[in-house]
């Protein structure tokens, strides 16, 4: 529970409510079990019923919380800021990062009858996609999780924000203490001794120094070979990166990280490893959803 007893002498605005409808069915918990995790400290504080994290939006900066209200069918929004009309964005990147809007009838059909995916489903429902609350933070996620665990990801990216102090003082939640660097931010920070590769470091600065330079897009609406391309051209981006930063930084749903060690695993069989090129061509029949294949096959009991 995220605790507001700190001393209120910032000009914080009462938090404000919103409530954000959803489809039934709809189950919150698995998405928070793939939250909590990754939660990195300082800037998001996850439970096993409520996710609640910092935010700075143009000039507007607060927290929020959210939480499910089941028997209205509904999320509930919980707004602190300093300033005002960031509600409207704030409810919208919400609803994607707990994919609210997506139709699954489609999707459930068709992976019911595929074998692969149909073990990664529950109840006869696709997992949904938790898409990223803000894509630069995920891309530095992205990059410092690779051919690292989840866990060592996360430690490190809450050094990052760490060593950045960029904090909210007064008025914020315990346990929600710091903004994360916009790219501006992190090309001014010094990344050393942070338990972060030399490599790593110059890769997060590359991206960084791209998008200040305006050559990347950090957007949904354009397609994936544009931001393949564009984010691929910087040094020290693979293949798996550009898929995984499309996916669940970007919510593009039919990007498929064929090179995942999850998904290789679940398409093992009896020792059998399939290539790249196997699994690509495997996927090909998952299309346009092959984002959702991708949860499906990290959910499945093979993997």
């Amino acid at each position: 529970m995220v605790n507001k007893n700190r001393d209120k002498t910032m000009n914080m605005s009462p938090g404000k409510t919103v409530l954000l409808k959803y489809k039934k069915p709809f189950d919150l918990s698995p998405v928070l079990s793939f939250m909590k995790p990754r939660a990195m400290a300082g800037v998001e504080l996850v439970t096993d019923t409520q996710y609640a994290r910092t935010f700075r939006i143009n000039k507007t900066k607060g927290f929020f919380v959210v939480r499910d209200c089941p028997g209205q069918s509904c999320l509930e929004l919980e707004v602190t800021c300093e300033g005002t009309g960031c509600d409207t964005e704030i409810a919208d990147r919400v609803r994607r990062m707990f994919d609210l809007d997506r139709d699954f009838t489609k999707i459930n059909l068709k992976f019911s009858k595929d074998a692969h995916l149909s073990k990664g489903m529950d109840a006869g429902q696709v997992p949904r996609l938790p898409v990223a609350f803000a894509p630069f933070e995920f891309v530095v996620r992205a990059i410092l999780g690779q051919q690292i665990s989840v866990k060592a990801a996360t430690t490190l990216a809450g050094r990052v924000a760490g060593k950045a102090a960029l904090t909210g003082g007064p008025g914020y939640p315990f346990g929600l203490d710091f903004f994360f660097p916009d790219p501006f931010e992190l090309l001014a920070l010094d990344l050393e001794n942070l338990g972060i590769t030399k490599t790593r470091q110059a890769t997060l600065k590359n991206v960084a120094q791209t998008l200040v330079d305006k050559k990347l897009n950090l957007t949904a609406n354009q397609s994936f070979e544009t931001f393949h391309q564009a984010f691929s051209a910087v040094k020290g981006i693979g293949e798996w990166t550009s898929h995984y930063v499309a996916m669940r930084g970007l919510g593009m749903i039919d990007s498929f990280p064929a090179t995942d060690l999850g998904v290789i695993r679940a398409l093992t069989k009896e020792g059998k490893t399939p290539s790249r090129k196997q699994i690509v061509s495997l996927a090909e029949k998952w299309r346009p959803y092959r984002a959702y294949a991708t949860l499906c096959l990290w959910n499945s009991k093979e993997n």
